[in-house]
């Protein structure tokens, strides 16, 4: 008579789920949602700082393309004060943005604070530079951080920018004398910076670029 002899099956002990892991994966995962959703603002502010920085930056440049055209037509003989400044204006030797006149394209308004924002081309002094008030400037609205970004690259410093006094640059329109209040003197003889201007049809942060001293 034969005697059937089952044999239980032993599991390895590799075999199942690695229950251990698997926790330790997601307390990890848990940690680092608490830090994402903790870090988010810092993380939003730093971008937003890091934008105006970039704009800062390459507004500063376009004012120097701008300043280079204006050089190169003064350099061939023509007066300051005769250039046409009009952008749409780009075929006479006189003409800023004509490929015979100052070489270069009408400024973008991509870094402007808007952007029904324009550049503006009127005429006033900055103490400490030329004889009259008729210094040819550029100027841009800007971002109040952008505005910051723009005096640290130019000036070293972001106090010319005063939030709660401002200086009025006037009313202005392209190429138009404008009468300046209570420039800064942290920006006097400062051929480049950033102002905040309080006049009611204008308000906001202005970038400036002095174009030619006269």
């Amino acid at each position: 008579m034969r005697t059937s002899t089952t044999h239980a099956t032993r599991l390895h002990p590799e075999s199942g789920i690695a229950i251990g892991p698997i926790l330790f994966v997601v307390a990890i995962l848990g940690i680092l949602a608490a830090a994402i959703a903790a870090g988010s603002g810092s993380f939003t502010a730093g971008t937003s700082a890091e934008t105006s920085r970039t704009r800062a930056a390459a507004i500063v440049q376009i004012g120097q393309n701008l300043k280079v055209g204006m050089d190169r037509i003064v350099g061939l003989g023509t007066d300051a004060a005769s250039v046409d400044l009009n952008p749409a204006n780009t075929t006479a030797a006189d003409d800023l943005f004509s490929p015979t006149g100052g070489g270069i394209n009408p400024p973008s308004v991509t870094m402007a604070n808007a952007t029904t924002d324009l550049w503006y081309y009127p005429k006033f002094s900055v103490p400490g530079l030329g004889t009259s008030a008729d210094e040819i400037v550029a100027i841009l609205r800007v971002s109040s951080g952008t505005c910051d970004f723009i005096n640290l690259r130019t000036l070293g410093s972001t106090t010319a920018v005063d939030n709660s006094t401002g200086y009025a640059l006037g009313a202005w329109l392209t190429n138009a004398s404008v009468t300046v209040a209570n420039w800064p003197s942290v920006l006097n003889a400062q051929p480049a910076g950033c102002v905040r201007n309080t006049t009611a049809s204008h308000t906001g942060y202005f970038f400036y670029q002095i174009l030619a001293v006269q």
